[in-house]
């Protein structure tokens, strides 16, 4: 097997290619990172202005 263990692959990685970093540095570029980001901010915000998802009106007895 040519290459090493870290390139599946089998390609030395000698081409002058930077390596990407690791995956938590990376995720903040990728696009899906982003939209699951902004769907649970939006879904955390439905929560909290909702009063813990109550949409029925509270009546409190006097």
């Amino acid at each position: 097997m040519t290459g090493n263990k870290h390139n599946p692959e089998g390609n030395s990685s000698d081409a002058g290619e930077p390596s990407p970093g690791p995956y938590w540095k990376r995720m903040h570029q990728d696009w899906r990172f982003w939209v699951g980001a902004i769907l649970m901010a939006g879904a955390l915000a439905i929560y909290v202005f909702s009063g813990d998802l109550a949409w029925v009106l509270r009546s409190h007895p006097h």
